[in-house]
């Protein structure tokens, strides 16, 4: 398999379980800053967006598998991987923002 490949489909597992919470999180600041509120929403809306983020990405991960040997994919897939990576980092970044500053 092409490391080009491998890296997105981590990447893109690693934010299929981070990037849920993250947006849920956000979603709900937005709307209060009422902390019982905030957990009790948290749980059902990550939920909610897991079930739409994890199918996409698990598809997409099967494409790749599927295409893990072809050179073109491989190359015109780098670009999705550093973004894969770069919404880790952020959503790394909010939760530990968010701890430190709460």
């Amino acid at each position: 398999m092409h490391k080009n490949i491998s890296n997105t489909i981590l990447y893109s597992l690693i934010f299929a379980m981070g990037g849920a919470p993250t947006i849920a999180m956000m979603i709900i600041e937005g709307q209060t800053t009422d902390p019982n509120v905030i957990y009790n929403a948290l749980i059902g809306l990550s939920v909610i967006i897991a079930c739409v983020l994890v199918p996409i990405v698990l598809i997409q991960n099967a494409y790749l598998w599927f295409k893990r040997n072809d050179e073109k994919l491989a190359e015109k897939i780098k670009p999705v991987g550093q973004i894969y990576l770069v919404l880790n980092v952020v959503c790394l970044i909010y939760w530990l923002s968010y701890q430190f500053m709460h």
